[in-house]
């Protein structure tokens, strides 16, 4: 789903003027803004801003057509986009290029590194290669020179790979769990009846949950706000028995691990993993579990490590907490970075994705075996097409890998990344490989250390695969959650004026409510003003009454990130400021004089506003 909800009392009116040519100082504020976003990596963001730019005289700059190039590299299914920007960035090229720097026409040398990786992951390896091999005649810096080499390998490896493709099959997940917007991250219970997975929605991304119920997906549930998620947590694991969720909670410095816990029909609170040196101060940004609950494999790039990331292992203690974790050791790690591990159901197989063993580009998915002395073997790539030539991570077995979920772009889906699922061909297809291997009687929920209080449930679960659907239900099925509904007015102001009256303040008590709910929820405060006055003037008045009803809500706690704020003085009237006879109309223009709320990152399956109408005799007409 990728819509957001506008609330108000009366319709937005904004017009876009085509071809308008924009003055010197809005082209820096557009600047300014696209480098601040770009330094965040907030490219969609950044792209919009540089976009501006181009086509406002700066299509030849090839420091823009290098920002352009990286920002669609950065996101996925525009990748194919980089290349033509990317193209014209190194027409040219500076050694004393500089950052931030409005005047900049030039791009820096790295714009052939950035372009060898647009031909890369768009699959025009020879180019790659071509490119690369330039880029390391023009640089003397030895990382660099490296990085090159390393991406010619693994150009001439996609190309070894790619002429002999593996035969396996991918499924896609189907339309109740897939949509236009990014969907990502699957995880699967041991029974095969639990999905949860993420979501990108505007402003955040959300965690949803599915059921498996005759041979399909259902229509998922969004559990955000009943882990009580901020849009910053991210789906790692699910436990065998499908009652424990661990995730990754982020944000710009850190990330830690946290898990939730199903209960009475609903996840808990999420809350970081029992453990002194799990979560530090470095970033631990993945977790997986094995099937009886009792190890841990995690991703951090604290000290000590071989690489950036590394992958470490931890065994749950006799009182509940996670153990001092220890390092798999450096036939999985590698100088690069590792991420996203899970282990098979019978211990035996371990998945993880790489940039640092022989890849196709990025990252790419390997598995190691245990071998009888407790060693792991060296790492073999899934190869082609479970990898490709831009990042792989993910890759989720089920069943000791009899199928395994992963996201992926692909020529069936929507348009950005889609769940799949992947078996061998010559399998019988999904839907009846599931049934066949339920059958079987092997997905029995494992007892966890965990998830004691489930364990009467859990060992009451039948072994013939018929009645099995209903009781997974009973374990990890949600109630539905019906959507909040709220009447909520715009705050009004007296003439003139810009204090919060007694009903303003009742209006922003009830915001502040529904924010402190739905912490997702982001909140632009429009202020207005009515036709007395001068035009200067009611702008000033109008960004006043929006700063109070914002400093009135982060007094009472609210995170002032999440609020922004905008006056319009005179545009946009909810209503008649004069009568058809010229008289003044007092009535229509104090429901003009007011501020007004733009709410996102939510949507109707959580949450309706309700804005009363304003009467048609006092309706604002632009005829």
């Amino acid at each position: 789903m990728k819509t957001a909800l506008f609330f108000t009392s009366f319709f937005l009116l904004s017009f876009t003027v085509s071809g308008q040519k924009k003055d010197q100082a809005e082209l820096k504020e557009y600047f300014y803004d696209a480098e601040f976003f770009f330094a965040q990596e907030a490219y969609a963001d950044a792209l919009y801003d540089y976009i501006e730019l181009y086509n406002n005289g700066f299509a030849n700059n090839a420091n823009i057509n290098y920002c352009i190039g990286i920002c669609y590299l950065n996101i996925p299914g525009q990748k194919d986009k980089a290349v033509p920007y990317l193209l014209e960035a190194v027409k040219n090229t500076s050694r004393k290029y500089k950052v931030g720097n409005f005047k900049q026409v030039s791009a820096p040398l790295d714009a052939y590194l950035y372009l060898g990786n647009a031909y890369r992951v768009n699959n025009m390896l020879s180019k790659a290669i071509e490119t690369y091999s330039m880029y390391k005649e023009m640089t003397d810096n030895t990382e660099e020179i490296e990085y090159a080499d390393q991406q010619i390998k693994a150009s001439n490896t996609a190309i070894q790979f790619m002429d002999r493709p593996q035969k396996i099959i991918f499924t896609h997940l189907g339309d109740s769990v897939n949509g236009t917007s990014s969907n990502y991250k699957g995880v699967v219970s041991g029974d095969g009846r639990t999905l949860v997975y993420m979501n990108e929605l505007p402003f955040y991304h959300a965690v949803y949950f599915s059921k498996y119920v005759n041979d399909h997906w259902s229509a998922p549930v969004n559990i955000t706000p009943q882990i009580q998620s901020d849009g910053d947590q991210y789906v790692s694991d699910l436990s065998y028995n499908g009652t424990t969720l661990y995730l990754s909670k982020e944000d710009a410095l850190n990330s830690d691990i946290y898990r939730s816990v199903f209960e009475n029909g609903r996840w808990l609170k999420s809350v970081p993993v029992e453990g002194p040196n799990i979560n530090t101060k470095y970033w631990e940004s993945h977790a997986s579990v094995s099937r009886d609950g009792k190890t841990m494999y995690f991703t951090s790039n604290r000290k000590g490590g071989y690489g950036n990331m590394d992958i470490y292992k931890s065994v749950l203690q006799d009182n509940g907490q996670w153990g001092d974790p220890v390092n798999v050791g450096n036939t999985i790690n590698t100088s690069l970075n590792e991420d996203t591990p899970f282990i098979t159901e019978n211990d035996s197989i371990f998945f993880f994705s790489s940039q640092g063993h022989e890849n196709m580009g990025g990252y790419d998915v390997f598995k190691s075996r245990l071998g009888p002395d407790g060693q792991w073997s060296v790492p073999e790539n899934l190869q082609y097409p479970v990898n490709s030539t831009d990042d792989d991570l993910f890759y989720y077995p089920w069943q000791n890998d009899r199928i395994a979920y992963v996201s992926a772009i692909r020529p069936d889906g929507y348009g950005k990344e889609d769940l799949y699922a992947i078996q061998k061909e010559g399998d019988a297809p999904l839907a009846e490989l599931i049934d066949s291997l339920l059958r079987t009687g092997e997905v029995t929920p494992a007892i966890t250390e965990e998830d004691k209080t489930t364990v009467a449930l859990v060992n009451t679960l039948p072994e013939t695969r018929d009645e099995q659907p209903e009781m997974a239900k009973q374990i990890a099925q949600p109630d539905p959650v019906p959507p909040k509904v709220m009447e909520l007015e715009p705050v009004y102001f007296a003439y003139d004026n810009f204090e919060l009256s007694e009903n303003g303040r009742n209006q922003l008590e009830k915001l502040f409510q529904l924010m402190t709910e739905f912490p997702v929820v982001r909140v632009k405060l429009i202020g207005h003003a009515d036709a007395k006055g001068s035009a200067e003037y009611n702008l000033k008045l109008s960004e006043k009454r929006a700063e109070t009803t914002k400093q009135y809500l982060v007094n009472k706690g609210i995170d002032p990130d999440k609020l922004k704020i905008t006056g319009m003085g005179e545009k946009n009237f909810a209503a008649i400021n004069s009568n058809p006879d010229g008289s003044d109309n007092a009535e229509g223009r104090q429901l003009n004089r007011r501020v007004e709320y733009e709410i996102t990152g939510t949507d109707d399956s959580l949450l309706i506003i309700k804005m009363p109408e304003i009467p048609e005799k006092l309706k604002f007409s632009v005829n």
